[in-house]
C-alpha cells in the first residue's frame, strides 16, 4: 500500500506514531549488528590490534547489560553508557578507550544512516496533511543521537520534542511502559492515532492493546541474519545484501538472484581474483577451470578476456572422482572394490555395468536388484574385465587430457571447490607418470577440511576461504555447507562418467539426472546467471554495493560462506528444498535431499539415536539447512536444539569471541 492509502484507510487520525530503526531510518550495511562491524574495522586500522573482536564483544556487552539491569528492573531499557560499561569490563579498556568506543559507535550510526523509501513516504505524506509525527523507538542511545540520525537521513525537520525513546522513559514499546507514555505525549485519543513499525510485538500487539491503529512493514528487515555474528569479515556480504534489500525493495524478494549476486558471485570472483593472483607471480603451462565446479568462473574468465587480452586461454575440463579412480585403477580387491558401490546400495547388473565400463558375467538378471555385498562379489569374478577396462579408460582420459593441454610441459593450476583434493591429486599422479614429471600441477581450491593433508603430499594445494589447519569447528563447519555450496556452484550439464575413444576427439560422456535438471531449471540456473554478473561486477570495480574483488579475501568469502550457509533465512531453506544431490558414483539416481527430511516420529525419537542422525546430515546433507527447518517446526525444534547442545560447532554463533 501506498502512503496515501494507509493514511486514507485512517481518515481520523491526527497523530502518527513511527517505529525509527528500520521503519524510518536504517543503514548501509545488512543488519544492525554489522555496525560494530564497521566500528572495529576503522578502530583497528586508526589505533591497532587492541580493538580486535570489539564487534562481537559489543554483542555479548549489550546482553550483559540487559540481565543486569533485568536483576532489578525487569521493565526498564538501558542506556549506551551502561552497554560501554560491560564492554569496558569486558576488554579491559580504560576510561578514554571506553569514551572513544562509546564516539564511534555514535558517529558510525549517523554516518551509515539512510532513509526508509515508505517510511520517508509514510512520514512525508502525514506532514503534509497536517497530521503530528512522534518518533517511538526501543532503543538505547539518546534523544539527541536519535535526532542527529534522522538528520543524516533527510528528516531535517526532526526535533527534541518529536522522539520518544525506551532507555529515558522508564520501558520498552515491547512491554507496553512506552505506549503509556506516548499515548500521554500524544495528547489525542488513542483511536486518533496510526502507527507504522516493523516488529509484530512492539509495533503492534501492544499498542493494539490500548487501541492504536497499526501499520506494519517488515521488508527492512529481509536482510538480517543472526546478530550474533559480526565482524568486518561479514562486511563485503553485508554491504551486498544491504543493496540487495534496497534494490528489492518494492517487489518481491527473490532468493535465486540474492544468493547469485552474493554469495555466489563472490565465489566466482575469488576463484578469479586467485588465479589472476597467481599469474603474477609465475608462468603458467596452463589454467583449467573443473567441471562442474569451475563452470560459472570459466564463463566469467572467457568475458574477461574479451576486454583483457592479457588474460591467456582457460580450459573448461571434465573430471570427476569416479572416472579418475577408475582410471588409476591397477587391481580390484576386496579392500578397494567398496568405491564403486555404496553400503546401502541396490543395484542391477545393468547399472553396475554402465558404472565399470565393461560387460560383467553373473548369475543374475540384468534388471534384478541385488544389494552392497551382491554387487561386490559380482566385481570381483569379473576383475580382470574390470581392471582392463579401467586401463582403457586411462587412455581415454589421457587423450582428453592431452586435447585440453594438460599434458603441455611446465606448472599448471587447476581450480575448484574443494574439499580435500584427492581427486586432482589422482588426476596429477596420472599426467606426471605420463609425462615424466615434466608436467606438474597446483590446485587451487575454495575450501579444503582435514582430510586434505595426506594429499599434500602428492599435489600442491592451496585452499582460498578455508585450509585443512583450521579449527575443528570450522572443519566441521565446511563439511555441513560442502553440498549447499556444490548445488549452488555448478554448471548446466550433468557429470562426467566416460570419455569417446580418438575416433570422436575424447568427448566427455556426460549423464544428466532429473532431479538436478530440475532443480537447474527452476532455481540453480538463475543463481548461476546472477552470479555471473555479480562475478564480473566485482572484478571490473562496478558492483551497485561499492565491493570489489580486492575486498574479496580468504576470510571474507569464509564469513560470507558462514553466513549464508551456516545462518540461513528461511526463504533460503524453502527454495533450496527442490535441490537433490546426487552422489553415486555412476551420478544416476535420485539423490538425496539437500534440506534432509525430519525424523518422522519427533515425539519417540530417543536421545542415542542423535549420533547417527548428526553423521547422516555433515555427510549427507545441508546441516544448518536442515535443522533450520526443523527448527522452526515445534515438533522438531527440541532435536535440532539438542543436536546443538552436544555438537557446539552447529549452533548459529561462527564469528569466535576475542
Amino acid at each position: 500500500m501506498s502512503a496515501t492509502d494507509v493514511l486514507d484507510a485512517h481518515p481520523k487520525v491526527t497523530v502518527l506514531t513511527v517505529d525509527f530503526f528500520d521503519t524510518m531510518v536504517t543503514r548501509r550495511v545488512a543488519q544492525p549488528t554489522h555496525v560494530f562491524a564497521v566500528i572495529e574495522e576503522e578502530l583497528v586500522s586508526q589505533h591497532g590490534s587492541r580493538w580486535r573482536g570489539v564487534a562481537v564483544e559489543r554483542v555479548h556487552a549489550e546482553h550483559r547489560a540487559r540481565v543486569a539491569a533485568a536483576a532489578t528492573d525487569a521493565l526498564r531499557d538501558i542506556t549506551i553508557d551502561e552497554i560501554a560499561d560491560q564492554l569496558a569490563e569486558l576488554m579491559k579498556l580504560n576510561q578514554a578507550e571506553r569514551d572513544l568506543f562509546v564516539r564511534s559507535e555514535k558517529a558510525t550510526e549517523i554516518a551509515l544512516a539512510q532513509p526508509v523509501p515508505a517510511g520517508a513516504a509514510m512520514v512525508n505524506e502525514a506532514l503534509s496533511r497536517g497530521i503530528r509525527v512522534l518518533i517511538v523507538s526501543d532503543n538505547y542511545m539518546p534523544t539527541s543521537h536519535l535526532v542527529a540520525m534522522a538528520h543524516a537521513a533527510g528528516y531535517g525537520w526532526v526535533t527534541d520534542d518529536d522522539v520518544l525513546v525506551s532507555c529515558e522513559h522508564g520501558g520498552f514499546k515491547h512491554n507496553g511502559v512506552l505506549w503509556n507514555v506516548a499515548l500521554g505525549v500524544a495528547g489525542v485519543p488513542a483511536s486518533q492515532i496510526l502507527h507504522i513499525g516493523d516488529d509484530h510485538e512492539a509495533d503492534q500487539v501492544q499498542p493494539s492493546k490500548l487501541g492504536i491503529a497499526t501499520h506494519i512493514d517488515t521488508r527492512m528487515r529481509r536482510s538480517h541474519r543472526d546478530m550474533r555474528n559480526t565482524s568486518p569479515d561479514v562486511l563485503p556480504l553485508s554491504l551486498i545484501e544491504a543493496t540487495q534489500r534496497d534494490a528489492m525493495y518494492d517487489s518481491n524478494w527473490d532468493v535465486a538472484h540474492a544468493l547469485g549476486d552474493g554469495l555466489v558471485g563472490m565465489v566466482v570472483a575469488a576463484q578469479i581474483a586467485d588465479v589472476k593472483n597467481v599469474l603474477r607471480q609465475r608462468d603458467l603451462a596452463g589454467i583449467h577451470f573443473a567441471a562442474r565446479d569451475g563452470w560459472l568462473a570459466h564463463q566469467v574468465w572467457n568475458k574477461l578476456r574479451e576486454s583483457d587480452v592479457s588474460l591467456p586461454e582457460a580450459s573448461y575440463t571434465a573430471f570427476s572422482r569416479s572416472v579418475i579412480w577408475r582410471a588409476s585403477l591397477t587391481e580390484l580387491t576386496p579392500a578397494n572394490v567398496g568405491r564403486f558401490i555404496g553400503d546401502d546400495e541396490e543395484l542391477t547388473v545393468a547399472r553396475l555395468e554402465r558404472r565399470v565400463g565393461c560387460s560383467l558375467s553373473s548369475l543374475y538378471r540384468p534388471d534384478e536388484l541385488i544389494d552392497a555385498q551382491a554387487s561386490r562379489a559380482v566385481l570381483l569374478e569379473n576383475d580382470r574385465e574390470v581392471v582392463a577396462a579401467a586401463q582403457q579408460l586411462r587412455q581415454r582420459v589421457l587423450g582428453y587430457f592431452e586435447k585440453q593441454g594438460l599434458l603441455k610441459p611446465g606448472h599448471h593450476v587447476v581450480v575448484d571447490l574443494g574439499w580435500t583434493g584427492s581427486t586432482i591429486a589422482d588426476m596429477a599422479d596420472l599426467i606426471t607418470d605420463t609425462t615424466n614429471g615434466a608436467t606438474t600441477i597446483e590446485a587451487r581450491l575454495t575450501g579444503m577440511y582435514w582430510d586434505a593433508i595426506p594429499n599434500r603430499m602428492r599435489v600442491s594445494m592451496h585452499g582460498y576461504a578455508m585450509s585443512e589447519f583450521e579449527s575443528l569447528d570450522n572443519n566441521l563447519r565446511l563439511l555441513g555447507v560442502i553440498k549447499l555450496l556444490e548445488a549452488l556452484v555448478t554448471a548446466p550439464h550433468g557429470s562426467v562418467v566416460d570419455f569417446a575413444d580418438a575416433a570422436q576427439d575424447f568427448q566427455p560422456m556426460l549423464v544428466e539426472t532429473q532431479p538436478e535438471l530440475s532443480a537447474y531449471e527452476q532455481l540453480i540456473g538463475k543463481v548461476g546467471q546472477s552470479a555471473i554478473t555479480s562475478a564480473l561486477a566485482l572484478l571490473q570495480g562496478t558492483h551497485a554495493s561499492g565491493v570489489t574483488a580486492e575486498d574479496i579475501t580468504g576470510t571474507e568469502l569464509w564469513a560470507a560462506i558462514m553466513q549464508v550457509g551456516h545462518t540461513p533465512r528461511p526463504e533460503e531453506v524453502e527454495a533450496l528444498r527442490i535441490v537433490r544431490h546426487v552422489t553415486s558414483i555412476d551420478h544416476e539416481g535420485e539423490g538425496t535431499p539437500l534440506v534432509a527430511a525430519a525424523p518422522a516420529s519427533p515425539k519417540s525419537f530417543r536421545q542415542e539415536q542423535l549420533p547417527g542422525l548428526y553423521d547422516e546430515l555433515i555427510h549427507g546433507h545441508w546441516m544448518q539447512g536442515s535443522l533450520r527447518s526443523w527448527w522452526s517446526a515445534d515438533g522438531t525444534r527440541w532435536i535440532a536444539d539438542e543436536i546443538g547442545n552436544i555438537w557446539p560447532s552447529t549452533k548459529v554463533q561462527w564469528v569466535p569471541a576475542p
